[in-house]
């Protein structure tokens, strides 16, 4: 197996150089105009002459590209056009787009692994078609209408207004939080979102290591929900171990509405899918086996389909990930979340292209770390990838 982690880490990285080529490429010369053109009107050909070779903008496009390439070699992305230092501005977003799509996609995966499982197994009971056809509609829904409805729905008299004016070019601003909590706290609501979302990935990796070791020693399968709960309530105690909890309520007040726009637009992606695959997995030969020996039916769900059923499930995900982490970024930008998406947006419309870049450069790296960490778990769950190096001796 660990052949095949290099492999696939090495082929990220050519993914990931392949990438920011072609990105920065498309974008200088498929972009109208320059920063520059925004100042034709109060500045003189002289000055705009003199500004471009300040920022740069005077040099040939392939010049242009190696100084990319070195800032990113070297983690330096350099400044904005507007003079904010780039990494200072990814510090600030990249923190409140992370705390969307991991809690999200956690939850969204987990939930349409159970759905789809009851449904498969269940056949075409009226739920199960409920279920499917509910799934369905959601995850074929536009995001800033479905992210719309729940801002009108949720957010009218509720206290609170999550849709409001977007924090500039400096520093975007969480609105809607309780000015009077943050008033005397030094640090930044983007650490706090940090710590949130670092917290949830380390218990979420424990739990999901804990339950494997349980299921391969007691030969039963542990319902997902258990461990779910399990990985919340640790979670959530941290928080409170950490004198942080009014810090990190006051945020999720804020964001479960693009946090559960994201869950209802990707569930359903998942729960099709693990449907798709446990019909397939059901009619195999060591399922009837299994139930012809009076397995329990949870055993045979939980231990034998669905444990099959999962690599299809896992395959997609790997392969949709990008679309997800777009997904977040259209999600961001209708409910003025300040991740990723708002900034880009921004910086697109001043046609701030450093910044746009470095942004699309996260959203790929974003992307393709997750991509290696699901192949990971596929090399563990799969045994014809885990044992793939040995080979048989030839006679």
């Amino acid at each position: 197996m660990s052949r095949y982690l290099i492999q696939q880490t090495l082929l990220s990285i050519v993914k990931l150089f392949i990438f920011i080529s072609f990105m920065f490429f498309f974008i200088q010369i498929m972009m109208p105009g320059d920063f520059i053109d925004q100042y034709s009107l109060f500045c003189n050909a002289d000055c705009r002459v003199r500004l471009r070779a300040q920022l740069g903008l005077d040099l040939p496009i392939w010049q242009r590209y190696l100084n990319w390439i070195k800032q990113i070699v070297t983690l330096d992305l350099g400044n904005s056009l507007h003079g904010e230092p780039i990494m200072e501005t990814l510090k600030l977003v990249v923190p409140a787009t992370l705390l969307v799509f991991v809690t999200g996609t956690i939850i969204a995966f987990l939930l349409g692994l159970w759905l789809g499982k009851r449904t498969a197994w269940q056949g075409s009971a009226f739920l199960s078609r409920a279920a499917t056809l509910g799934g369905l509609t959601l995850y074929t829904s536009f995001p800033p209408w479905l992210t719309w409805l729940f801002t009108y729905l949720f957010t009218k008299g509720a206290g609170f207004v999550v849709m409001g004016e977007v924090g500039g070019l400096g520093q975007l601003a969480f609105i809607g939080l309780d000015r009077l909590l943050w008033a005397d706290i030094e640090v930044h609501p983007s650490v706090i979102a940090f710590r949130m979302i670092a917290i949830l990935i380390g218990f979420a990796l424990c739990f999901y290591l804990v339950k494997n070791l349980i299921d391969e020693f007691t030969k039963r399968s542990t319902p997902g929900i258990i461990y779910l709960i399990l990985i919340f309530a640790s979670t959530v105690g941290i928080w409170y171990l950490l004198d942080m909890e009014l810090l990190a309520f006051d945020i999720m007040q804020i964001a479960w509405i693009p946090l559960v726009t994201y869950i209802l637009l990707t569930f359903g992606e998942t729960m099709m899918i693990m449907q798709a695959s446990m019909d397939d997995v059901m009619k195999s030969e060591y399922i009837i086996t299994a139930k012809a020996k009076g397995l329990p039916d949870s055993v045979v769900l939980e231990r034998h389909a669905a444990r099959n059923a999962l690599l299809p499930v896992i395959s997609r995900l790997v392969i949709s990930l990008p679309y997800l982490i777009t997904g977040v970024v259209i999600i961001e930008s209708s409910t003025d979340w300040p991740g990723m998406g708002t900034k880009m947006w921004n910086a697109l419309y001043w046609q701030d292209i450093p910044l746009v870049m470095a942004t699309l450069l996260i959203v790929g790296v974003l992307s393709l770390v997750a991509r290696l960490m699901l192949d990971i778990i596929t090399a563990y769950l799969d045994p014809r990838i885990r044992y793939g190096e040995k080979r048989m001796p030839s006679n």
